[in-house]
């Protein structure tokens, strides 16, 4: 009898050290998020690598995924619900192209959250985290009007415009909000654009890819300023001014006032350097801490920080969103940030 109390009571200290045992797994176990950027960019791949650290320093199990095309994001969108994340972050490459694939998300009750660019046509986003994309276009119109004292009446003065990729949503509001502004200036005749070329279908450039942006520049050039001076030039982002500059030397032309997005370190160099005239910068830091933050309460349950609940439709809903700040940087200022 007293060997068989012995033995039972070791029997209940084995099965209970196996159940905490159990519960220790439990509430060790990692949550897991999924990230699907593309690598159309450097700033992406930036961007992922950034994402990927700073949650696995906060102890995520992260599966991210890098694409090339549509085709391939919308596969490894797929292949990432299939593994049934705690949460799912995506960079669209074509912000309408991945309504189908999302509806197994909504089914699946997997969050999503939508970095940078807005995921449109779905019901499945939960959040948008990105900067003020209003803000951005309004920015790059009125720093041009007041470069050139538009509003005392200043020109008029030739420009020409180029714009983001069709397929990204963002692209649409830079350009629509800074065309808000100079385009009463273009009625006015204090801004010229010689080629005519002022709607967003005209001057996009496909994919961003700065490439595409270097046959128009020359066409503009060799066929409207070969005796004329191109004074302005909206370009949507750094990597395209960049190009759009290298031609404008090409064609031995003084630098216009040119725009830029990103605040990437060649615009820094060519801004101290007299060359671009501004960019306005998204530090990736700030959106990639923030959506961190984001997906920590997502996971947990709890409501994530939200700044915004009326801008951003996707065509289906009005998606809490926390938009961060963008920065202007020029000649005044750039010595101080290039070096952080």
């Amino acid at each position: 009898m007293k060997y068989t109390k012995l033995l039972c009571l070791a029997m209940l200290l084995v099965f209970a050290a196996a159940l905490s045992g159990c519960g220790s797994s439990a509430e060790t176990q990692k949550h897991k998020v999924a990230v699907c950027f593309p690598n159309t960019t450097p700033s992406w791949q930036r961007n992922g690598d950034s994402l990927q650290k700073l949650l696995e320093e906060d102890g995520f199990e992260v599966h991210i995924q890098f694409s090339a095309t549509v085709e391939e994001q919308q596969a490894q969108v797929k292949d990432a619900l299939n593994k049934h994340p705690n949460c799912i972050v995506i960079g669209a490459i074509d912000s309408a192209a991945l309504v189908d694939v999302l509806d197994s998300a909504q089914k699946k009750k997997i969050p999503v959250i939508a970095f940078d660019r807005i995921i449109m046509g779905t019901d499945a986003l939960s959040y948008y985290a990105s900067f003020d994309n209003y803000a951005i276009g309004d920015g790059m119109g009125e720093y041009i009007a007041a470069a050139l004292n538009l509003k005392n009446g200043g020109g008029p003065y030739n420009i020409e415009f180029f714009a983001g990729g069709p397929s990204d949503n963002n692209a649409h509001i830079f350009f629509e909000n800074t065309m808000k502004i100079l385009k009463p200036y273009l009625d006015k005749g204090q801004l010229v654009c010689r080629s005519g070329q002022v709607t967003f279908d005209k001057v996009a450039v496909a994919d961003w890819n700065s490439a595409n942006a270097r046959p128009r520049i020359q066409e503009l050039m060799n066929t409207y300023y070969t005796d004329a001076p191109l004074q302005v030039i909206l370009s949507p982002n750094d990597d395209i001014a960049g190009v759009i500059l290298e031609e404008i030397e090409k064609a031995g032309k003084p630098y216009p006032i040119i725009s830029g997005l990103d605040g990437d370190p060649a615009a820094f160099e060519r801004i101290k350097q007299g060359k671009q005239t501004f960019t306005i910068a998204k530090d990736p830091d700030v959106l990639t801490a923030k959506c961190v933050r984001m997906i920590k309460a997502v996971v947990e349950g709890t409501q994530p920080d939200i700044n915004d609940v009326t801008n951003y439709n996707n065509g289906v809903k009005v998606v809490p969103s926390f938009l961060c700040t963008p920065m202007i940087i020029d000649k005044t200022n750039v010595n101080s940030l290039a070096a952080k």
